[in-house]
């Protein structure tokens, strides 16, 4: 949903309840999709153990997104398969909002992520995987994205679509890496 004003918190519940049972617009796939842009971002957060501990725990506070101006709905939402969060965000001097589905969660010693797929009504059709890894001694945050326009208005706009996804990207990068580094 895209609109002139900020959604009100009562709206961006019932936004997200009406959508718990939808299906998502793809589904994370190891095989390309036809019609669909893969990218891969990443940044070195720094090293050590107590780097990934806090990169992890930014992670599950969603630090990434809240870090580049998305707000989170609801603010307590789990890093778990199922569940579905509302995101919040101005672009372009519009109000944004849409939803998405935890689809996967990753959480072994040397890697810690999730992986969340668009429900109807996103301006992207896709998904994005959210990923700390520890390489050695480096500690990485690692953004995939599988995605192509999911509403008219983001088709038609195509170039500025991924012009803005690209810099979301980059925000999320750089929020978890301030977020962990100033911890």
């Amino acid at each position: 949903m895209i609109s002139l004003s900020r959604p009100d918190v009562e709206l961006v519940e019932r936004y997200r309840l009406e959508r718990l049972d939808d299906p998502t617009t793809c589904s994370p796939s190891r095989e390309p999709l036809t019609g669909f842009r893969r990218g891969t971002a990443t940044i070195v957060i720094g090293q050590g153990d107590a780097t990934f501990e806090r990169a992890r725990r930014g992670l599950e506070a969603w630090a990434a997104h809240r870090g580049a101006g998305v707000e989170i709905f609801p603010a307590a939402a789990e890093l778990r398969v199922g569940e579905v969060v509302a995101l919040v965000t101005r672009q372009l001097g519009l109000w944004v909002l849409a939803s998405c589905r935890v689809e996967s969660t990753e959480d072994d010693p040397s890697r810690f992520g999730f992986t969340y797929a668009t429900l109807p009504d996103h301006p992207a059709c896709g998904y994005e995987s959210f990923t700390v890894c520890r390489t050695g001694n480096d500690v990485t945050f690692e953004i995939g994205v599988v995605s192509r326009p999911g509403i008219p208005l983001a088709r038609l706009g195509r170039p500025v679509t991924r012009l803005l996804q690209k810099r979301a990207t980059g925000a999320y990068l750089n929020a978890l890496k301030s977020w962990t580094t100033d911890r």
